[in-house]
């Protein structure tokens, strides 16, 4: 049997979790493909996505439709007659439409895999929100990032029992082992590097683009700043908003700006910080700074990723509210870096407690299950 698994682009994060998934299904005799394209031009920035030579690289066009980027892929013959074939969940691939009228047969079965919502749409009742959700039920299984996905999906009316829910997650092991082999030697070639002078460090990683608020982020740190007279702030990622970075840190020598980082060397990055800034949207960066032991301090910003989830506020992270304000977001901070120690340390647990709860053999072996059970179900 083949299960097929597609994708508009494998990011660097992903490459382990199919590794697992491929080992896993192996055992039972199936065949894991992933198919997928190369990214557009305006996404390349990020430096975070890769075609192995084992993935199935599918002819993926950009094409602008009505001022919106719609996507077709021109899927091989042994992809489309999967046993079980598994799409994203996206308004704007069009391929799927045709892959959800014809693809349908006792044999042949076809999945979604998504958040079940889009969870950045201003209005839960626009058209593509409908039109999102007139689709989400036309499938035979559901793979759900988080729990909250999977209700969602389930209160629009598809069978709880066809609803895998598989916790997104990133490889928080490897991450957590890279964290603790930094040395205080790499630590002390790292700070002279980026000429870091002060002892209350904080930072950012993750995308470079609006929903990450970099403006804000730019002027809340203006306020800590001005709060604590050593306060440095690291930015690494990459995107579409490099520039707003890059111009800032042009004109504030304790603001670092990195471009993308990975590896070992973000880690080093990482373990120069005491707390994670990210006021806009909040994903996946929750477990990567989690197995760093890094508190994230976020806000009640409405359009988090669903993984804002694994965070408990006041445990794992802080939430600083209103959202809207900059100087409530620096004086959280603030009161963080230059408070009660033990507070700190507290957070710093309870962020890696999050990267221990939520990984990615977890997140393989649930969607593994869920693979097998949609094979099985008639």
């Amino acid at each position: 049997m083949r299960v097929s698994f597609l994708s508009l682009v494998v990011n660097s994060y992903r490459v382990r979790f199919h590794a697992l998934v491929q080992e896993h299904l192996a055992r039972s005799g199936i065949d894991y493909v992933v198919a997928a394209g190369r990214p557009p031009a305006n996404l390349r920035s990020t430096a975070d996505s890769v075609l192995l030579p084992h993935y199935c690289e599918v002819k993926t066009v950009y094409v602008d439709i009505l001022g919106k980027q719609s996507v077709v892929q021109a899927l091989p013959k042994p992809i489309l007659q999967s046993d079980l074939l598994i799409i994203p969940q996206e308004n704007k691939v069009l391929t799927n439409y045709f892959l959800q009228s014809l693809h349908r047969s006792p044999r042949r079965k076809i999945a979604f895999w998504g958040h079940g919502r889009n969870f950045q749409a201003a209005d839960p009742g626009s058209r593509g929100e409908r039109w999102k959700r007139f689709w989400a039920t036309r499938v035979d299984w559901w793979f759900a990032y988080t729990e909250e996905g999977g209700r969602h999906i389930a209160s629009l009316g598809f069978p709880p029992d066809r609803i895998t829910v598989f916790n997104n997650a990133i490889d928080t092991g490897e991450a957590a082992r890279l964290s603790a082999a930094v040395t205080p030697e790499r630590l002390a070639a790292r700070r002279a590097e980026l000429d870091l002078l002060g002892s209350h460090i904080a930072i950012f990683v993750g995308g470079l683009y609006p929903e990450k608020r970099l403006d804000f982020v730019i002027a809340a740190a203006d306020r800590i700043r001005a709060l604590i007279p050593d306060f440095e702030l690291i930015i690494v990622g990459g995107g579409v908003d490099a520039p707003v970075a890059a111009r800032a840190a042009s004109t504030r020598p304790w603001l670092k700006v990195t471009g993308p980082r990975f590896g070992a060397d973000k880690a080093e990055l990482m373990a120069l910080a005491k707390a994670f800034l990210m006021p806009g949207l909040v994903g996946l960066a929750v477990l990567d700074a989690g197995a760093a032991g890094l508190p994230v301090v976020t806000t009640d910003y409405p359009f988090h990723s669903p993984e804002i989830a694994y965070m408990d506020d006041g445990t794992s992270g802080l939430v600083a509210r209103p959202w809207t304000s900059a100087d409530a977001y620096a004086k959280a901070v603030g009161d963080l870096l230059r408070g009660d120690p033990a507070r700190l340390a507290g957070l710093s647990r309870g962020a890696r407690q999050i990267a221990a709860t939520y990984t990615i053999e977890d997140m393989a072996g649930r969607f593994s299950e869920g693979v097998l059970k949609a094979l099985e179900r008639r």
